[in-house]
């Protein structure tokens, strides 16, 4: 594996270990791993002490993985490199799920010893006219610029068939030497276009839950609480449109470098400035939201514990009639899977994403 390639795939590492382990300081100040506190117990040194050991436990065990991981594929192949640190993820996740089990069952002793008590708020109001009146999230049209990075793939693609090679090479050795064929084919060349008409969607699709999720105002200061929600969608729908872009781009040089033999470095380097440029920005994201508390607003009908269920991360609520709410323990917003409609969304979702990673990978065995 090349030195870029390592650079690569370990700064992908990193980003989900960066992601895993700050679980315990993202949603509200107010929930620790799921468990609703109140708003005095935020500053608590205990509390405080939950969140730390969370991250000192899983950083803990992304740097070991990561070193172990990094000390076996420095000779390997791509191909065997990119199986183990796959490996390194997924033992990364499993190690997550075991530690936020663990804060949570401290956090509920805390709050059991403690003698917290949380005050269920029912009171709510709404604003029917948020949609129809004020815009929250760009427009569709915006994604014509997606669409059009694809089609100038489409575009080269037809009027250079004759000149793409009867077979291509999909990946190069160390000295930088063609090392994996496969043969042309309508399948083949399209391939990318095929997983970015997917991306496509996908991201278009996220952009309207964000639109439509609701928008549940605080019944103490409506005004203020409508504007930072619609804050809160803005941002949240420029950062999936501008990182959905660069995605949608690096599929069509990918496309490019397969299919015309551009330099394999070229890739590597827009990818490595790409994995740069998404953990700049969503770290940037998540404090300019966290500083401004932009984070912090409550969806009164969806605070009840009992309806939040694996860990507190999934809301299933039959008796709230909204599709979409915002997550109390994350980033964003989440599905209400008790919603027949919400169970039938996130298989779509999950299909196409699973879909467009599977192409390329069967494809390219």
């Amino acid at each position: 594996m090349t030195v870029l390639e390592t650079i690569l795939i370990s700064s992908f590492y990193l980003f989900i270990a960066l992601l895993i382990s700050i679980q315990g300081y993202t949603g509200l100040r107010t929930l620790l791993f799921g468990i609703a506190l109140p708003e005095e117990a935020v500053q608590d040194t205990a509390v405080r002490g939950i969140r730390r050991n969370y991250v000192l436990l899983t950083g803990g065990f992304a740097i070991v993985i990561g070193a172990a991981c990094f000390t076996v594929t420095r000779d390997q192949t791509t191909v065997w490199s990119l199986r183990w640190w796959g490996a390194a993820i997924l033992l990364l996740m499993i190690v997550s799920v075991f530690a936020v089990r663990i804060s949570r069952m401290s956090a509920q002793r805390l709050k059991t010893a403690r003698g917290w008590q949380v005050a269920l708020q029912t009171k709510r109001a709404a604003n029917l006219m948020v949609g129809r009146t004020q815009r929250s999230v760009l427009g569709y049209w915006w994604y014509l610029a997606h669409v059009a990075v694809m089609m100038v793939g489409i575009f080269f693609a037809v009027t250079r068939w004759n000149e793409i090679p009867q077979s291509f090479a999909i990946h190069m050795g160390p000295n930088d030497s063609p090392d994996y064929f496969i043969n042309k084919s309508v399948w083949t060349v399209f391939m990318m276009n095929i997983v970015q008409a997917l991306m496509i969607a996908l991201f278009a699709g996220y952009n309207r839950m964000i639109s439509h999720a609701r928008t549940s105002l605080d019944p103490q200061d409506r005004e203020a609480s409508l504007r930072k929600q619609l804050k809160l969608k803005k941002i949240h729908s420029i950062t999936a449109w501008g990182i959905s872009l660069l995605g949608i781009a690096n599929l069509g040089l990918l496309q490019a470098v397969i299919l015309y033999g551009w330099k394999l470095n070229l890739l590597l380097r827009f990818n490595i400035s790409f994995v740069v440029v998404f953990i700049i920005t969503l770290i940037g994201v998540l404090l300019y939201l966290r500083f401004r508390g932009l984070d912090q607003h409550r969806d009164v009908p969806s605070q009840e514990e009992r309806h939040w269920k694996w860990l507190g991360s999934i809301y299933a609520n039959p008796e709230d009639p909204a599709l979409f709410v915002l997550d109390r323990y994350g980033f964003g917003w989440t599905i209400n899977m008790a919603n027949p409609r919400g169970k039938i969304i996130a298989a779509a979702s999950i299909t196409v994403l699973m879909t467009a990673v599977l192409i390329p990978i069967f494809s390219f065995r």
